[in-house]
């Protein structure tokens, strides 16, 4: 466990370039082997490497000291996303061992064999799990459900690291392997007492292993020199090594590519030229490529300049997406320049061989527009099936010798009778049908098919070496490439008489001669099938003089291919293989996207073998690479390379015109992100680059879509959220743009972007598959991490936070809003919660606050399908918690208003059947919109007082509520919906009911027992507010009342009871809104505490009242409600209050920090309640003492 002395010494150690070998090297203390000496304990203490993680500075004493400053870091991350994974167990791809063999000599190497995988594709939206070498499983005897599981239950488990995967696995791309090696401590008792073992995946370590490498090594000591120097002047000293170069950098830029190019950047491209020149100091270049300022372009056409002039360089990027849209750019350049030449059919021919891309090929994508470059690809060309020396020698057989293998072609069939139907060598006869006879082919025909079946493979040969070699000899094999086309095309095109030329290609040249008047066009045929034999040899000896080596294996042809390159493409990780090969080394490394990559894994190509250049491109404006530890995170292991340079103030070349967004659009991330150094592009502004894709102001080019009625949740996962509304909206707005596009000739693209990967999986789900494969009309559905670096014509932004606190987690990072403002061309269409983004104290307040400025601020509610898009969702996405709310989509366009106690909810919830619950909610609707019953009695008199309860049934529940009176702008009668319960339960609900309604006059229960009907529904009945409404009875009536049935002092007791009960009752009918609980659980921000009850405005009014108050009220007026908020809500502040002096943030205005003092986190805040009720007072004690344990209970499960 940890690192241990022996890797402490290593780190110490600074290992001389010339002393190493090329070849890959271990330290003792590998990382495989750390992490595997970790326990379950170890793995779950968030402050396991807590004091040994030291904040990462931004100068550096040695080497020594940069590398060491990682180590710790990287470990820890390591062990967080372990954690992550393991706390997540019962989602991940597991499946069953059905096998386990320890490898002969092996040590701890198994060859393992399973069944099909579980769980390979999960809710998030990530990509579907495939085995692959470096993947950690966690070995067990059972399937897990939690991490406790282990401990609890003495299960039986280890890690294992995937070594290997069997070939045969290797070729099923669309599935897991199920065969393949592992490194693990089992023992020997792992095929006796380990059964079943189930093997479960948790995270991938190569790239983690990889940088533990680099960071153990110092292989290029000058260029690690070289990015730590602080010393900016001496830059100025590398001027003097231009005027040793071969010229001017202008002279190396391609004109035609310089032409298309902006001022700003053909002067980063001419600045990485120059610096290139000094060949005797390394340099470091930075360019800074803010969003569609043509970052890709531009790297593109320096590569290309620099293929050209044959500079031995490498290309990294932190990610398969954005090295193969590099590589793909700078090939499109090389077919479309003038060294791109076609045959005489019309083929393509680039000398692609000195471009090269390698890694993962299901994560890189290869398809047509890279494959020529690809390395397995390349390997397949090379393989022995398809060699050169074959193909040439065949070519050169059937030219040569034609009329012996027609002959020996005819004397076969003789031998065998001649038999219809019979072949060889490959050759079939032709046949006559007329007189059922098989005749045999004429040399003619022999020879055609000869040809033809010999010169494809050959072609295909051919092809390779122009594409995969390199540009020598490229002028030869063309020429050869011309003369077969033109073979062909004069053997099959032309009438020949096949004896004559049986006769005539038997002869040698000597003798063909003296009949070349008589022979004519038979005579030019041999002449080009001797020029195509002599182009054949001259071919073979050119090809035999480059010294292809034999090829014996697969390594070998790759190594060949990696020294055949000058330009190779790949992942920041993957150059880590090129430590093992070995060749001519290179000079130049650009990383594209390098913000994005962290410092310490661009140590792993910085350190390659004679790398002397550096040029970085990115823009530290937009998201960084990700961490998964907390603790590295804040010690600034996310922190790129790009950045420290930068903050250092190291000069940069400035991209500074964009050509992407909309001027509308990019509008606020110029002036916000880049301090308006950003210019417009010509393109952007021109009227043509408007589109108006859907009729309503609403989808301009700019737009925020307020969705008030979005309810945040979390995900499938437990870990993300998700927002069904915005789901649904989406949705909708997505077929609405299918529709109103599908007929039109132009193309159209969709990106929907959410940072909460709950919400894109939920949206993906929701669009399912009915937009796939549409020609001209695409949707892609991402992260805001998945989207970097892309664009698309219309973005649509779910930021899917929607609480009254403005609490919006990670959304908040300027740097995530950055990207997902920049995606998009033409049109850009946020979707939130608008008054929750305007409390962020965030840069989305901003955001919102411009859209309104700007006049591009909408109500979601302003178009009328997205409005019953949101009443939809509400009925369908079983929220059905959300619905018990009076201005819920259910109920607030009702005919009855309706009050939900909080009985009712709690019973509710408990429920265990979603069908009764949905039953419950339909029941509900229908009350709440007029219908009544028309058979069967659902009425009940109560018995000290004639007001009715009315019970609705639901299968074997029932639901009871009363009619109440309100005062709006007129008196209105109400639904009270007190509680659902079984029959049995009924009489003892409606007893304590009746001794609350004996407490109100008799027109009152008489006006609430009126009805009125409109048709078959039956609707509130109103009065005009002049009308005098006496609710309760006097209290001598009361008293008058209760004197038949007690003595003075059982009134009293009654009385008491009776006031309890009423003010508990009426408490409950203010009910925990929707997003208390998410209210109680977020963390404080200073902003006005929140009320757990719906309350009235003039009660909340009452409530936030900061001095003395005096509250005039008759009994049930919510009195008790408004007087257990106040000692809530001065609870609630304080602990805020004082949470912010121990943490030194601002306190409240309302209480004075310094009489707080200075053992202010000791200290109570202390409130008296005094009423004549003792019940009373103890059961509002009780509910503020519940509602004290939710604030002290804050998790953390909204962090993000």
């Amino acid at each position: 466990m940890g690192l241990g002395g022996s890797a402490s010494r290593v780190l110490g150690t600074e290992i001389v370039e010339g002393a190493l070998s090329r070849r890959r090297r271990h330290t003792k203390n590998d990382l495989t082997d750390i992490v595997f000496s970790w326990s379950l304990h170890d793995i779950l203490n968030e402050n396991l490497y807590l004091d040994q993680v030291e904040t990462i500075p931004q100068t550096f004493e040695c080497v020594g000291h940069y590398l060491g400053s990682y180590v710790y870091p990287l470990l820890e991350d390591t062990r967080a996303s372990l954690c992550s994974s393991l706390e997540n167990i019962s989602s991940l791809p597991f499946t069953e061992v059905t096998a386990c063999v320890e490898c002969t000599g092996s040590g701890n190497s198994y060859a393992v064999k399973t069944g099909r995988w579980h769980n390979e594709s999960n809710t998030r939206g990530k990509e579907t799990y495939k085995t692959l070498p470096g993947d950690i499983l966690i070995l067990t005897d059972a399937k897990l459900e939690t991490v406790p599981d282990l401990e609890r239950f003495r299960r039986r488990w280890a890690f294992a690291l995937v070594r290997m995967i069997a070939e045969d696995d290797e070729e099923d791309e669309a599935t897991s392997s199920t065969n393949f090696e592992v490194e693990a401590s089992l023992g020997h008792e792992v095929n006796n007492s380990w059964k079943p073992i189930y093997a479960i995946f948790l995270i991938n370590i190569v790239t983690n292993r990889r940088i533990w490498n680099a960071l153990h090594m110092s292989l290029n000591l000058d260029m690690l020199k070289e990015v730590l120097r602080t010393d900016l002047a001496a830059d100025k000293v590398s001027n003097l090594c231009i005027t040793k170069g071969n010229g001017s950098a202008s002279q190396s830029l391609d004109e035609r590519l310089g032409h298309d190019l902006n001022e700003s950047q053909q002067k980063a491209v001419g600045a990485c030229l120059s610096k290139l020149q000094c060949e005797n100091k390394p340099s470091v270049e930075l360019i800074w490529g803010p969003p569609g300022t043509g970052k890709t372009k531009t790297v593109a056409t320096l590569l290309f300049t620099l293929l050209k002039r044959e500079h031995r360089t490498i290309v990294c990027a932190p990610t398969n997406v954005a090295i193969k849209e590099v590589a793909s750019r700078v090939l499109k350049l090389l077919k479309e320049s003038d060294s791109s030449t076609s045959t005489e059919t019309g083929n393509l021919l680039c000398y692609f061989g000195d471009i090269l891309i390698f890694g993962n090929k299901e994560r890189l994508k290869v398809d047509s527009d890279i494959e020529e470059i690809y390395l397995e690809h390349r390997v397949e060309c090379f393989s022995e099936f398809t060699g050169w020396h074959q193909c040439l020698t065949s070519m050169m057989d059937a030219l040569a010798n034609c009329v012996c293998q027609y002959r020996i072609f005819l004397e076969n069939k003789h031998t065998k009778g001649g038999k219809p139907g019979s072949d060889d060598d490959g050759s079939k006869c032709g046949s006559s049908e007329e007189d059922g006879n098989c005749e045999l082919k004429s040399f003619l025909e022999f020879f055609r098919d000869q040809f033809k079946a010999t010169v494809q493979p050959l072609r295909r040969c051919l092809y390779i070496f122009c594409n995969h070699i390199s540009r020598n000899n490229f002028q030869n094999i063309r020429s050869l490439l011309n003369l077969l086309d033109s073979f062909e095309t004069l053997l099959c095109g032309e009438k020949f008489d096949s004896e004559k030329m049986e006769i005539t290609l038997s002869r040698d040249e000597l003798s063909l001669f003296s009949f070349e008047t008589s022979m004519g066009p038979l005579y030019n045929f041999y002449m080009k099938r001797q020029e195509c034999l002599s182009m054949l040899l001259t071919v073979r000896d050119f090809l035999e003089n480059l010294k292809l080596p034999k090829f014996m294996s697969e390594d070998m042809i790759a190594d060949f291919c990696y020294q055949r390159a000058s330009l190779i493409f790949c992942t920041a990780s993957s150059s880590y293989k090129l430590y093992s090969v070995e060749m001519e080394p290179l000079n130049l490394l650009v990383i594209d996207k390098a913000a994005q990559l962290k410092e310490c894994e661009s140590v792993i190509p910085v350190q390659l073998p004679g790398v002397k250049h550096l040029i970085l491109v990115g823009d530290e404006c937009q998201l960084p690479a990700m961490v998964e530890s907390k603790v590295s995170n804040g010690a600034g292991f996310g922190r790129s390379l790009f950045e420290r340079l930068s903050s250092l103030g190291y000069s940069r070349q400035l991209f500074n015109i964009q050509y992407r967004m909309h001027p509308l659009i990019s509008l606020f991330p110029t002036s916000n992100f880049y301090q308006n150094q950003i210019l417009d592009g010509a393109n952007v502004k021109s009227k043509d680059y408007r589109k108006s894709y859907l009729p309503c102001p609403m989808f301009g080019p700019y737009s925020f879509i307020n969705i008030p009625d979005g309810r945040e949740q979390i995900g499938d996962d437990g870990c993300s959220l998700r927002n069904p509304v915005e789901v649904e909206v989406i949705s909708r707005i997505v077929r609405n743009l299918y529709r109103a596009w599908n007929g039109s000739a132009r193309d159209l693209t969709v990106g929907v972007i959410s940072p909460y990967t709950a919400q894109v999986a939920a949206v993906l789900a929701k669009l399912g598959k009915y937009y796939e494969n549409i020609k001209g009309f695409m949707v892609k559905v991402k992260s805001v991490d998945g989207f970097q670096g892309g664009e698309e014509d219309i973005v649509i932004i779910s930021t899917v936070r929607s609480n009254s606190r403005g609490n919006i987690g990670f959304l908040s990072n300027t740097k995530r809003t950055n990207v997902a403002l920049t995606r998009a061309r033409y049109c850009l269409w946020i979707l939130g919660n608008g008054k929750t983004l305007t409390r962020s104290n965030s840069v989305w307040e901003a955001v919102v606050d411009n859209a309104k400025s700007r006049g591009c601020f909408f109500n979601v509610d302003d178009d009328k399908d997205l409005a019953k898009a949101i009443l939809d969702v509400k009925k369908e996405n079983n929220q059905l918690d959300d619905l018990l709310d009076r201005s819920s989509v259910l109920f607030r366009n009702a005919r009855w208003k309706v009050l939900f106690s909080d009985n009712f909810r709690k019973s509710f919830r408990k429920l265990a059947s979603l069908r009764i619950k949905m039953l419950i909610i339909r029941l509900l609707s229908k009350l709440s919109n007029g219908w009544r019953p028309k058979r069967g009695n659902v009425d009940i008199i109560c018995e000290h007082s004639s007001h009715i309860v009315r019970q609705f049934k639901a299968e074997s529940l029932y639901v009871l509520c009363t009619v109440d009176i309100v005062k709006e702008l007129r008196y209105i009668q109400i639904l009270k919906i007190w509680d659902v319960l079984p029959l049995e339960d009924v009489a003892k609900l409606v007893k304590r009911l009746d001794s609350i309604f004996e407490t109100y006059s008799d027109d009152f229960i008489s006006r609430c027992n009126e009805i009125c009907i409109e048709g078959d529904l039956q609707v509130p009945k109103t009065w005009v507010c002049a009308f005098d409404f006496v609710r309760y009875r006097s209290t001598s009536e009361d008293e008058f009342r209760s004197s038949s049935d007690a003595d003075a002092s059982d009134r009293r007791l009654y009385a008491e009871n009776v006031k309890v009960s009423e003010s508990l009752l009426l408490m409950k009918f203010y009910p925990l809104s929707s997003d208390i609980v998410r209210h109680l659980l977020d963390e404080s921000d200073g902003n006005e505490a929140s009320l757990p009850f719906e309350v009235t405005e003039q009660e909340q009014e009452i409530i936030l009242f900061p001095r003395s108050t005096f509250i005039l009220g008759r009994s049930g007026t919510g009195k008790t409600t408004v007087l257990t908020m106040k000692l809530f809500r001065n609870e609630k502040r304080f602990q805020e209050i004082q949470s912010g002096v121990s943490q030194g943030k601002d306190a409240s205005p309302e209480i004075n920090v310094e009489e707080v003092g200075e053992g202010a986190e000791d200290c109570v805040l202390r409130q008296l309640f005094v009423t004549v009720s003792a019940k009373l007072c103890f059961a509002v004690k009780q509910h503020v003492s519940q509602l004290r344990r939710y604030i002290k209970c804050r998790g953390k499960m909204f962090e993000q």
